[in-house]
């Protein structure tokens, strides 16, 4: 399987689910070079996720300029209402191998649960879907594992994350999926991973294990040959 890519799918109309959203409240693309718009997305980000899945908020906003990118690169989308950001989802597009992968998806609290994070979802495949034969074929979502939480209110944003990506027609791959440690010190971390066909309907569970090697290969630099990827490949199951 080493050096294999996603197989082409065959062309098909994308599903993009609708996505009614609360009056006064647009999704464009962020504006990298707006400072407070910058502030509150890192404050959002460091609310809404734990502190071993978190990297650098510099890192986090050298994506940025990257949002007009046409073909692979990443796309970086924001809720917004008046000069407030309500949220805002990353992803990335790996062209060479129609890969999409959703690195991060968060909504502010007090508005969780009123049709946002369905529209950023949406506003991300409509982005791809306008690239037409260099789209992404499948894209894959990582939900941290809600038995695995701390405390009650970070199970119920886990459960609910989850539930956001199962509604948006998300497949459960059966496979441990471990995340290799984002800075020293910091642990493995254990995912939910999902994927959602876009122009590829039919996926073979052969074509589902070469799709996690790409994963890691693409996302955390990881080889076929390395124990975690070894690891999730050997618990696949479909």
């Amino acid at each position: 399987m080493a050096g294999d890519k996603m197989a082409p799918a065959p062309a098909a109309e994308w599903r993009i689910p609708a996505r009614p959203i609360p009056p006064g409240v647009g999704i464009r693309p962020i504006r990298g070079l707006v400072w407070s718009e910058v502030m509150q997305v890192v404050r959002l980000y460091q609310a809404s996720f734990s502190p071993e899945t978190q990297i650098e908020p510099a890192v986090l906003l050298r994506l940025t300029p990257q949002v007009t990118h046409e073909v692979g690169g990443w796309v970086f989308q924001v809720a917004e209402r008046g000069d407030d950001v309500l949220g805002f989802a990353v992803a990335y597009h790996a062209s060479a191998m129609h890969l999409g992968y959703l690195a991060y998806l968060a909504v502010a609290e007090s508005w969780r649960g009123r049709g946002i994070a369905t529209a950023l979802l949406s506003a991300v495949l409509e982005h791809w879907a306008r690239l037409g034969n260099s789209a992404p074929h499948w894209m894959f979502l990582e939900a941290q594992r809600p038995e695995l939480a701390p405390d009650e209110r970070e199970r119920t944003r886990r459960e609910r994350l989850l539930s956001t990506y199962l509604a948006f027609g998300g497949r459960q791959v059966h496979a441990d999926f471990q995340a290799p440690p984002l800075g020293p010190g910091q642990p493995i971390v254990p995912y939910s991973i999902l994927v959602l066909p876009l122009r590829d309907p039919d996926m073979s569970p052969a074509s589902l294990k070469v799709g996690l090697a790409d994963l890691y290969r693409e996302i955390y630099g990881l080889a076929e040959t390395h124990p975690l990827v070894q690891h999730c490949l050997k618990t696949f199951h479909p």
